[in-house]
């Protein structure tokens, strides 16, 4: 799909069809990615940790294990007053 890069104040852009947005899932917002000489959008995820539990299985299957316990030695309050050993 060729479109024309248009003045936009003292920007440049383009304007992408309504069903082209639609079929890639994209609403309000995009997350851009330049690889290669190209731009990459993205639907900017619903939710911060979406996919972080496929990564994290990834890296186990990996071989990669968190050193110990990551929080050994981080007091919080609920460990002090409310947790009942």
């Amino acid at each position: 799909m060729l479109q024309v890069i248009r003045k936009i104040g003292n920007s440049q852009g383009i304007l992408l069809p309504r069903t082209v947005l639609q079929q890639a899932g994209i609403e309000g917002a995009v997350d851009i990615e330049i690889t290669e000489g190209a731009l990459i959008l993205r639907a900017v995820k619903k939710h911060p940790r979406d996919g972080w539990e496929q990564v994290f299985d990834e890296a186990i299957k990996a071989g990669d294990q968190p050193e110990g316990d990551l929080f050994d030695g981080t007091p919080n309050q609920f460990d002090q007053t409310e947790w009942t050993w």
